[in-house]
């Protein structure tokens, strides 16, 4: 006899739902795609998200907040903070690829995520911190280093590949430029 676990059920379905919103978008991803490699049937799907928008939500907004929570800032170390989200960009892909498909997709439409934009807010905060105590650059305000940091740290994902001026960097070598560029970004 199977056990019946919502709990269980619902991450089999972000899961699986996250592989697909990777590999196709909310306009491109199916349900039943979904739910056979989920192991349930569509209208379970339904049930448990009620549309596929609102899957798309839910997924986003989990793998999101996972990804903050994870990878938590050192701002007297924030060329080592940028190494962290490189290798966390370069071992889930599926994470970049999409939140480029809710960028293509959501473009304007895109919500604040509550967790996400305090973290941003308390990351900011502590760079704002350093700043005052002279152990950051202060040529740019918390909210814009943060920035730069940031999409320094992504700037060889999978989108931002495509459109590097050197391609065919290893990842040894990208990583190390991320981290000096980062170190020279907030050097005071």
């Amino acid at each position: 006899m199977t056990s019946r676990d919502p709990a269980a059920k619902r991450r089999q379905l972000l899961e699986a739902a996250l592989a697909e919103f990777a590999q196709y978008g909310i306009a491109g991803a199916r349900m039943d795609r979904i739910a056979k490699l989920a192991g349930c049937s569509a209208g379970l799907v339904y049930t448990y998200f009620g549309s596929k928008d609102d899957l798309f939500e839910a997924v986003y907004d989990e793998v999101i907040v996972r990804t903050v929570s994870e990878i938590p800032i050192t701002v007297d170390d924030l060329p080592g903070y940028a190494a962290r989200l490189y290798d966390a960009q370069r071992a889930h892909p599926d994470v970049m690829r999409l939140a480029a498909w809710y960028q293509l997709e959501r473009a304007g439409k895109g919500r604040d995520i509550p967790a996400v934009a305090q973290a941003n807010q308390e990351k900011a905060e502590a760079i704002r911190t350093a700043q005052e105590a002279g152990r950051l650059a202060t040529r740019f305000t918390a909210e814009q280093l943060l920035t730069l940091v940031l999409n320094t740290a992504s700037m060889w994902s999978e989108q931002g590949a495509a459109h590097a001026a050197a391609p065919g960097v290893e990842p040894d070598e990208q990583r190390r430029t991320v981290i000096e560029a980062v170190g020279r970004l907030v050097a005071p």
